[in-house]
C-alpha cells in the first residue's frame, strides 16, 4: 500500500475516467436485445436463455420486428420515437414474447444508431398507477425544508419496501451528507454523516444526471457479458440510459462493505445540476419492478422541481430577511453621531446579515473595532498590504497567516475589508476567527491503494463507522452570498450622505401623516361615542318622568356601554366572546347564576356588533330585572339565553323568560323597547322577532354571518366527545406514553394520511404494512403501542390478526369504509370501529380512551 500522496490524485484521476458506461455486462435480473437500423438482433446478453425457449445463435442475426405482432411493432417503435426525442429511456408494461409463457417490462432507449431493449420479467400485480400520486400528496403538506426532506425519505420508503433509504445532499466541495434518514430498527444509522467526492466519481454523476432511477438488485449477482453473433463480447453499446448495466468491481465491494445487499438511487436535479440523491439501501436482494420505476422516474422529476421552488423561496426569504437587516443597519448607521463607532456599534445586526465575529474601521487616522478583532497595529500593517495589491473594492482573506505571517491572530483568521476610499484610506473591516472544524465522515475518506495483478488500484473504505476530521488552520471560507452582502454594506456606507438627508425627510413626512391619520381616527370614534351618548341622553329624557328614574336609566345604560367598550379594548379591537359579554352584563345586576342558563357555540362578535348587541341585551336584561322572570316579584324565576350558529347564513339567539309575573303585552313603546326591536335590524341587517307569553317574554334574535365568527378552541365536538366517553364508563388509567404504532392498510395514499395524523397526535414512529403477513413478521421484532387494521385487504380481512394481537395486549382499532354496519366476529364485538374517511377529533379522542396521553 502506497501514501504518496501524487500516485493517490493520478488514481482518483483514473477513477474518475473509468468508462462505467461501457462496462458491456448486465445485472442478472433481466436480458438485453440490441438492435440495428434494420431491425435485426446485433447483440444480445448471454442470459437471455435464463428467460427465453431460444438460443443466441438462433436470434442474432434474426429480424426482431419478425417475432411480434403488428401492435407490438407499432408500441416499440413509437416508444422509440419517444425515447429519440426525450432523449431518455421510454418504457411498456407486460409485454408478451413468442419464446416465453412470461410477460415482460420493457424499457427502451437509443444507443449511436442502435436500438437498445431491456426485458425484465414481471413479477406480482403490485398496485403502482398511484404511487406518484401518494407520493407528492404526502410532500406537498410540508412547509420547512427539513420536513420536506425527512417527509421525502419517509414516503419513498413506504413505497418501496427499502430497509434505509437516505436523503444525500451535494456539497460545495463535491462531498455528500445524509440530511434525512428513514430505517428500521436494525440498520446502523447514517444522519449527519458526510461522504468524500470520491466516492461518486464525475462520470457516475453525469449517469445519474442521465438514468434518474437506479437499481442495483443484487451486490452478490453475477453480472452477464453482452455478445455478437460470434458469442464475443463487446464494450462498444453505450449504456448510459441502461436500468441493467451491471456495476463497477470497485463499487459493488464499496456497497459489501457497508453491509449493503441492494440499493437504488433517485436522481435530484436542480437548475440542471445534480443537487442528490434519494439513497436506498436493503438487507437482501430487491428488484424494483418496472412500472414502481416508471413512477419513481416520474417522482424524481416532479420533486426535483419541488424542491427548486423551496430552494428559491428560501433564498428569497433569506435575501428578504437580509435586505431588512441592512435596512437597520442603514437607519442606525444615519442616526451616529460617529460615522466610525455608528458601524462598529451595529456588530450584532450585522452578524444576522454576515456570519462575522467581527467588525473594525479606519475613517482617516481613527480606528475603531468591537467583537473580535485586529489590533491597531495589525491593522496598520494589513493596509499597507491592501496598497500593493491590484484595486479592488473588497479583499477577502480567509487565512491571514497565509498572506503575511505578522497578521498572525490568536482568535482572528479571516477578514473582509471593503474599500470605502482611496484618499485617504478608509475600510471597513469584518472579521471571522479561525474555526476547528469538525466534519463527522462515514469512516476514513481517505481512498486505499492496494496492489492487484501487479499494478496499483483503488480500494474503498471497509468502515463506515463516525471519523471526525479537524482543521484550524484558517477561517471559514467567505461565500459568493457574504460578497454580495458586503458590496451592499459598502454602497450603503458611501451613500450614507445622501440617505441621511433623504431618510430624515422622509421619517418626518411619515410621522407626521401617521400622527393625522390617528388624529382624525381618534376624533370620528369620539365623534360617534359623544354622538351615542347624547342620542340616549335625550331618548331616555323622553319616557322618563322623574330626575331620579332618568338618572339611573341612563347611569345604566352608558354602563352598559363603557362595559362593552372596556372589553374591547382589553381584545386589542379584536372580536369578543358572546358568552363573556352576557356574564359581565348579568354581573352588573348581582343576578344569581341559577336564575339563567346560558349556553351555545363559542363565538365571537367583530368589533362593529358589539355596541348595537350592548344595547339590546342591556334593555333584555333590565326589562327582566324590573319586570320579568328576574324582578324582585318573581321567586322562582329564570332566563335562557342559547344560540346557535351556521356557518353559511349567520347566529340565531334565543330568549326564554319563565317563572316571572304574568306578562299580557309588551307594554307602552319605550326607548328601551325601541332599542330591543329596532337597533339590530337598522345596524347589523339582522333579525328580531318578539312574543309576549303568559309565562314571560320570548325573542328571537338574528344576526348575520359578517359579525359574528366560531371560536375553534375547547369546541363542541371535543367537548361532547368527552361527555361520550364519560357516558359509557371508561376507565382512567394513568395516562401512558405514546411511542410506535403499525397501521395495516393495503391503500398506500390512505395509509399515508393516517400517518401522517398519528405523527401529528404524537406517535414517535409509525410502519405502514401492506399486508399481514409483514404486519405479522414485523410483531415478532417489535410489538408497537397501538395498532389500526384496516378490515379488508384484498382478498383477506384482519380478525383473526385482531385476535392474534388482542392476546398479546396490543391496543388496536378496526378501520373501514362500511362503518358500524361491519359484522365483527364476537370475540372482536368490543372493538372501536373507526369509518373512513376517519375524522382527527375522533382519531384522537379514541386513541385517549385507552389511556394514553394525548
Amino acid at each position: 500500500m502506497h501514501s504518496d500522496s501524487i500516485e493517490l490524485t493520478s488514481l482518483v484521476t483514473q477513477c474518475d475516467k473509468e468508462p462505467i458506461h461501457l462496462l458491456g455486462k448486465v445485472q442478472d435480473h433481466g436480458f438485453m436485445i440490441v438492435l440495428d437500423r434494420e431491425g435485426v438482433v446485433s447483440h444480445v446478453s448471454e442470459n437471455i436463455g435464463e428467460f427465453l425457449d431460444s438460443s443466441i445463435s438462433q436470434l442474432i442475426g434474426s429480424t426482431f420486428w419478425h417475432w411480434l405482432d403488428k401492435e407490438q411493432v407499432h408500441a416499440i417503435r413509437g416508444a422509440q420515437s419517444q425515447a429519440m426525442i426525450l432523449g431518455k429511456a421510454t418504457y411498456l408494461n407486460g409485454l408478451s414474447l413468442p419464446f416465453s409463457e412470461d410477460k415482460f417490462d420493457l424499457c427502451i432507449h437509443q444507443s449511436a444508431e442502435q436500438l437498445v431493449l431491456e426485458f425484465e420479467r414481471v413479477v406480482g400485480r403490485g398496485k403502482f398507477d398511484g404511487v406518484m400520486t401518494a407520493l407528492m400528496s404526502q410532500i406537498a403538506i410540508f412547509s420547512e425544508m427539513d420536513e420536506l426532506y425527512t417527509g421525502a425519505v419517509e414516503s419513498v420508503r413506504t413505497a418501496t419496501g427499502f430497509d434505509r433509504v437516505m436523503l444525500y445532499q451535494f456539497l460545495s466541495d463535491g462531498a455528500g451528507e445524509v440530511v434525512a434518514e428513514s430505517m428500521s430498527s436494525d440498520m446502523p444509522p447514517f444522519l449527519g454523516l458526510r461522504y468524500p467526492a470520491s466516492d461518486i466519481p464525475r462520470q457516475a454523476r453525469e449517469l445519474y444526471k442521465k438514468n434518474l432511477v437506479r437499481n442495483i438488485s443484487d451486490v452478490s449477482g453475477k453480472n452477464h457479458l453482452i455478445v455478437d453473433k460470434n458469442n464475443d463480447a463487446t464494450t462498444s453499446i453505450d449504456l448510459s440510459f441502461s436500468r441493467l448495466r451491471a456495476v463497477s468491481e470497485v463499487h459493488i465491494q464499496y456497497l459489501k462493505n457497508m453491509g449493503v445487499a441492494a440499493s437504488m438511487s433517485i436522481s435530484l436535479i436542480v437548475n440542471g445540476q445534480l443537487w442528490g440523491l434519494i439513497a436506498c439501501h436493503h438487507n437482501d436482494a430487491k428488484v424494483i419492478p418496472g412500472r414502481l420505476v416508471a413512477q419513481l422516474e416520474l417522482f424524481a422529476e416532479m420533486f426535483s422541481l419541488e424542491l427548486s421552488r423551496r430552494l428559491v423561496n428560501e433564498r428569497i426569504r433569506v435575501s428578504e430577511e437580509a435586505n431588512s437587516t441592512f435596512a437597520r443597519v442603514l437607519s442606525n448607521l444615519s442616526l451616529g453621531s460617529s460615522l466610525s463607532n455608528a458601524i462598529v456599534e451595529q456588530l450584532q445586526l450585522l452578524k444576522r446579515l454576515i456570519d462575522i465575529d467581527g467588525v473594525g474601521c479606519i475613517f482617516g487616522d481613527e480606528y475603531t473595532k468591537n467583537g473580535d478583532a485586529l489590533s491597531e497595529q495589525k491593522i496598520a500593517r494589513l493596509t499597507s498590504i491592501l496598497k500593493e495589491l491590484p484595486p479592488e473594492e473588497i479583499y477577502q482573506f480567509d487565512n491571514l497567516a497565509a498572506a503575511d505571517p505578522s497578521l498572525s491572530d490568536g482568535k482572528v483568521a479571516g477578514v473582509l475589508a471593503l474599500k470605502i476610499s482611496s484618499q485617504p484610506m478608509d475600510y471597513i473591516f469584518l472579521f471571522r476567527n479561525s474555526v476547528v472544524e469538525q466534519v463527522v465522515w462515514a469512516g476514513n475518506p481517505s481512498k486505499r491503494v492496494e496492489k492487484s495483478q501487479g499494478r496499483d488500484i483503488l480500494t474503498p473504505r471497509r468502515s463506515f463507522e463516525k471519523w471526525i476530521e479537524s482543521n484550524d488552520a484558517k477561517s471559514t471560507p467567505w461565500t459568493t452570498l457574504d460578497l454580495e452582502r458586503a458590496k451592499s454594506i459598502r454602497l450603503g456606507v458611501m451613500e450614507l450622505t445622501i440617505r441621511h438627508l433623504h431618510e430624515k425627510e422622509l421619517l418626518q413626512r411619515e410621522a407626521k401623516k401617521r400622527l393625522e391619520l390617528l388624529i382624525g381616527e381618534l376624533n370620528h370614534r369620539v365623534r360617534n361615542i359623544l354622538n351615542l351618548v347624547s342620542a340616549i341622553i335625550g331618548q331616555t329624557s323622553l319616557y322618563k318622568k322623574n330626575i331620579d328614574e332618568f338618572v339611573s336609566s341612563l347611569s345604566s345604560r352608558i354602563s352598559a356601554l363603557a362595559l362593552g367598550h372596556d372589553q374591547l379594548t382589553h381584545a386589542s379591537y379584536d372580536s369578543i366572546r358572546f358568552n363573556d359579554l352576557l356574564l359581565n352584563e348579568l354581573k352588573a345586576y348581582m343576578v344569581n347564576e341559577s336564575a339563567f342558563t346560558i349556553k351555545g357555540p363559542d363565538i365571537k362578535l367583530t368589533p362593529y356588533a358589539i355596541t348595537p348587541i350592548v344595547l339590546v341585551f342591556h334593555e333584555m336584561i333590565t326589562n327582566a330585572a324590573k319586570y320579568g322572570a328576574l324582578s324582585a316579584t318573581s321567586n322562582d324565576g329564570r332566563v335562557s339565553i342559547t344560540w346557535d350558529f351556521d356557518e353559511t347564513t349567520g347566529c340565531t339567539i334565543y330568549w326564554e323568560e319563565l317563572g316571572g309575573p304574568p306578562l299580557e303585552g309588551l307594554g307602552e313603546e319605550s326607548f328601551g323597547m325601541t332599542v330591543i326591536k329596532s337597533v339590530i335590524p337598522h345596524e347589523l341587517k339582522g333579525k328580531v322577532e318578539l312574543q309576549s307569553k303568559v309565562t314571560g317574554l320570548t325573542a328571537k334574535f338574528f344576526i348575520p354571518k359578517k359579525y359574528v365568527e366560531l371560536e375553534f378552541e375547547n369546541s363542541d365536538v371535543e367537548k361532547e366527545a368527552k361527555t361520550e366517553a364519560n357516558a359509557h364508563n371508561i376507565k382512567v388509567h394513568e395516562p401512558k406514553l405514546l411511542s410506535s404504532a403499525f397501521i395495516v392498510e393495503d391503500n398506500l395514499l390512505i395509509s399515508l394520511d393516517l400517518k401522517k395524523h398519528l405523527n401529528q397526535i404524537g406517535f414517535n414512529k409509525t410502519e405502514i404494512f401492506g399486508n399481514i403477513a409483514s404486519a405479522r413478521a414485523a410483531l415478532a421484532k417489535h410489538k408497537p403501542s397501538m395498532m389500526f387494521l384496516d378490515v379488508h385487504l384484498g382478498h383477506e380481512n384482519t380478525f383473526q390478526l385482531g385476535l392474534e394481537i388482542q392476546k398479546q395486549g396490543i391496543p388496536f382499532v378496526f378501520i373501514t369504509g362500511y362503518g358500524a354496519a361491519i359484522e365483527l366476529p364476537e370475540e372482536l364485538g368490543h372493538v372501536s370501529v373507526l369509518t373512513k374517511p376517519v375524522d382527527t377529533e375522533l382519531l384522537k379522542t379514541t386513541i385517549q380512551s385507552f389511556g394514553f396521553e394525548v
